[in-house]
């Protein structure tokens, strides 16, 4: 039987606006979804690989220095008072390097390699790197905290050492330039023959001190940072690729070949998380993600915050800090004992970093309130010291991150050594830093190109198409049916119509009209 025209046109819109539902709603999302686990696993085939090894643009690394004005007060038990020096702004460029695929596990394994580039131009006003700042020596302070530690009848003997080694200083605190702190170096003598001198600087080569490097003529340089520049980080990382679950894709399972750390105890020993250079697709309000810091030994898990928006990209940010370890029954593990845990806010390094630090947000930002109290000059701001990171959910990429985190020393307070032994015993801010990510407008609109636009043309189409249908088809009925909706409409059940003629009107209208009650006759009047 050949079907009207108006039919074909209805039941055509009808299947335009199914294909809109079933595209729209259910093959899309699936086929966008399969892309997309392909797109973000570490597979030689895709970008996401690519910038994964080497990031091809810089991201900001600024450092923040604490400059004590009143050092020779602290010497004598003073409250300190600092003041912040900074930003000097790095450009930090991060590749990966020696990179080998194991297709048998699904994994991959690296080193690192940073490069900073001090940029004045980008720095604090007027800012050189050339400043003098005075602060807590790192070195002496740090021997000294380790020696009281595990043998404090040594340090009467260490008192020697230093006088020898810094050729007899007046307090525990150094007075450098700011790039010889950071990368530079500053020089530690150590060609001194005498016992104590000797015997220090022979032991501090043995154990490898962090951020100490070795030169000729029993020369040594200290730097926060310098070890780091241009070299290859010698710890091995292996981690996921997720070409066979995206949800695994930079997941950490090992370094330097071993499952799990061996720094604390229990379950804080164990990896959790990404390198914090990827993360997965598809991020919800209620995921939990986790990262894993190498410098820190230990793995964050931000948790969701609030919706935010990057250009025009919605994204979720997530917030982290450093934690209450002995409030927190899963990092008590990071302690020897509970009752041995710093005050909320600190992690004590002393295990990780094989140096008596400890690290905070900084300016202590969401930790024990004694510990502002113990230092002027800082002021906690949650917008200028707190960790965010926003992601874009459905690729799982990081569009804005600020990392932040302060390291701070104890002013030791200890009798047998001279140059401790009036110091107030405090916990004392040194620096702090803020990695941050931006992506620029060629990432960010690579990212519209290959996810949103297509999302919001399909987003488009299908109401178009449902609308479509539904209009064409409810069209094509009425037309189909206009006969039998106009006998509806006149049908005898329907409303009447009746025609009214003058004549009818006179006729059947009533001789007496009684308004209320029956006719009656005119009252008689009287004359």
């Amino acid at each position: 039987m050949q079907l009207p025209k108006h039919l074909k046109i209805g039941i055509g819109t009808f299947c335009a606006g199914i294909f809109g539902v079933i595209f729209g709603w259910v093959l899309f999302p699936t086929i966008l979804k399969s892309q997309l686990k392909k797109e973000m696993a570490l597979s030689k085939k895709t970008d996401v690989r690519a910038m994964w090894e080497k990031i091809p643009f810089a991201l900001e690394f600024k450092i923040y220095l604490f400059n004590y004005t009143n050092a020779e007060e602290v010497q004598k038990g003073a409250v300190p008072i600092v003041k912040e020096v900074g930003p000097y702004h790095f450009d930090e460029w991060k590749e990966k390097v020696e990179v080998e695929d194991h297709e048998e596990d699904d994994t991959i394994t690296y080193k690192k390699r940073d490069y900073f580039y001090f940029r004045p131009d980008l720095s604090g006003p007027g800012l050189t790197g050339h400043e003098t700042i005075v602060m807590p020596h790192l070195l002496m302070l740090g021997i000294a905290t380790v020696v009281n530690r595990d043998k404090p009848a040594m340090l009467n003997m260490l008192g020697k050492a230093f006088n020898g080694i810094f050729d007899d200083p007046p307090d525990i605190f150094m007075r450098a330039k700011v790039l010889d702190i950071l990368f530079n170096g500053v020089m530690i003598n150590c060609q001194r023959m005498d016992f104590a001198p000797k015997a220090v600087c022979t032991a501090l080569k043995k154990e490898a001190t962090n951020g100490l490097s070795i030169e000729a003529n029993n020369q040594y340089r200290l730097s926060l940072f310098g070890m780091r520049n241009g070299t290859i980080d010698p710890h091995v990382v292996t981690v996921k690729r997720g070409i066979k679950n995206v949800m695994d894709v930079g997941k950490v399972v090992a370094i330097d070949g071993k499952t799990e750390q061996d720094v604390w105890t229990d379950k804080c020993n164990e990896y959790e998380g990404t390198d914090g250079t990827v993360f997965p697709p598809f991020l919800t309000e209620k995921d939990n993600l986790e990262s894993f810091s190498g410098d820190l030994c230990r793995s964050f898990k931000p948790w969701y915050q609030k919706k935010t928006s990057y250009n025009g990209i919605k994204t979720n940010r997530y917030v982290a800090n450093i934690g209450d370890f002995a409030h927190e029954p899963d990092k008590q593990c990071y302690c020897d004992s509970p009752d041995t845990c710093p005050p909320k806010g600190l992690m004590d390094l002393t295990k990780c970093m094989k140096a008596p630090m400890f690290a905070s947000l900084p300016h202590f930002l969401d930790c024990d309130p004694e510990l502002l109290k113990n230092v002027k000059g800082l002021s906690p701001d949650v917008n200028e010291h707190g960790i965010e990171i926003d992601f874009e959910p459905i690729s799982g990429t990081p569009m804005v991150a600020r990392q932040r985190v302060q390291f701070n020393m104890l002013l030791l307070k200890a009798e047998k050594l001279d140059l401790v032994k009036d110091l107030p015993n405090t916990i004392a801010p040194l620096f702090w830093i803020e990695e941050g990510l931006a992506l620029n407008k060629t990432f960010v609109k690579m990212l519209k190109n290959q996810l949103f636009i297509p999302k919001r043309v399909v987003g488009v189409v299908r109401w178009l198409l449902v609308a479509v249908g539904f209009v064409g088809l409810l069209g094509s009925l009425m037309y189909h049916f206009k006969g039998n909706i106009a006998g509806f409409a006149l049908a005898p059940n329907s409303a009447t119509v009746t025609k009214v003629n003058p004549e009818n009107v006179q006729q059947t209208q009533p001789k007496d009209i009684s308004v209320i009650g029956e006719p009656q006759n005119p009252p008689k009047v009287d004359m």
